[in-house]
């Protein structure tokens, strides 16, 4: 850029001594700049023979071009400038258990009115390969590992429980075993789920099934098949807790064998906008207020 400014200077005054003292440098340092630039061009920009140098065609065509490439780093560098000051872009936070989407709605909103310019995509996939990927700037999912290429912060521990309707037979009890749930039909999120993973291991680690009716990402439609007495699911008590007792129970599963950490992962050594380094604090703030 400096190179392509210094040449334009030269255009403009036909004269080196006169073009170092528009632009403020010594007329040595702009003919060795100048010899640069037709060194790595491989052709000859100026004819310098006489008293007063005039371009070449080569030079003629750069000059051409010139102006625009100037005009469209300087847009760029005025862009950049622009994403600092105000932080425009966009954010992609992966959410691998959707069901944490609602009790984000309202922090997301408030950091929408902070930073209006800055969109948001919440996809729900396979968090931590997307992270790795660079395909994605924040996620939220179950711990499952350490892995050296990630910054992991936990959250809150998550312990999962039963919802049954409340006619159901397992609805006045205290608490309950994975061995009382061996042959019940299951609505639940699909395989790819990190709650679900969760669940299914402690059920395969025993031998038992887990045979399912029903698997979605809708909260909303596991519940209205538990609620129509077609299946029980397994939930996070968080969830749980704001299910409509008039409808549903709750029962502890016995000596807490569901239990996962929920973090928030982003992938190491990459940077951080002020925007990002925001969403990251707002995130902690909302999930790590509790641990049940």
């Amino acid at each position: 850029m400096r190179q392509l400014q210094y040449f334009i200077a030269v255009c403009e005054e036909l004269h080196f001594t006169k073009a170092s003292e528009k632009i403020g440098i010594s007329q040595p340092t702009l003919s060795l700049q100048i010899k640069a630039l037709e060194e790595e061009l491989g052709m000859t920009l100026f004819d310098r023979a006489g008293k007063k140098i005039k371009m070449t065609d080569a030079g003629k065509l750069l000059l051409q071009h010139s102006a625009h490439a100037l005009k469209d780093l300087q847009q760029a560098k005025a862009s950049i400038e622009e994403l600092r000051t105000e932080q425009r872009g966009s954010l992609r936070i992966g959410i691998a258990l959707p069901e944490l989407e609602e009790s984000l709605h309202e922090m997301l909103i408030h950091f929408h009115q902070s930073f209006p310019r800055v969109s948001l995509h919440i996809p729900s996939f396979d968090v931590t390969e997307q992270l790795l990927d660079n395909r994605m700037d924040v996620g939220i999912t179950l711990h499952s590992g350490m892995d050296e290429r990630l910054v992991q912060l936990p959250l809150r521990t998550e312990n999962y429980c039963l919802v049954v309707p409340v006619e159901h037979v397992f609805s006045n009890r205290s608490s309950i075993t994975l061995d009382e749930l061996r042959h019940v039909s299951w609505a639940m999120q699909p395989e790819c789920h990190p709650g679900r993973k969760l669940i299914e291991k402690c059920f395969r680690d025993r031998g038992y099934p887990f045979a399912t009716v029903l698997e979605t990402n809708s909260i909303p439609s596991i519940l209205r098949w538990v609620q129509e007495g077609l299946a029980v699911t397994l939930q996070t008590e968080s969830l749980a807790a704001e299910l409509d007792r008039s409808q549903f129970c709750t029962v502890p599963i016995l000596c807490g064998v569901l239990q996962g950490q929920l973090e928030l992962i982003y992938r190491s050594g990459r940077y951080q906008g002020e925007a990002l380094k925001r969403l990251i604090e707002k995130i902690q703030a909302v999930l790590a207020v509790r641990s049940n």
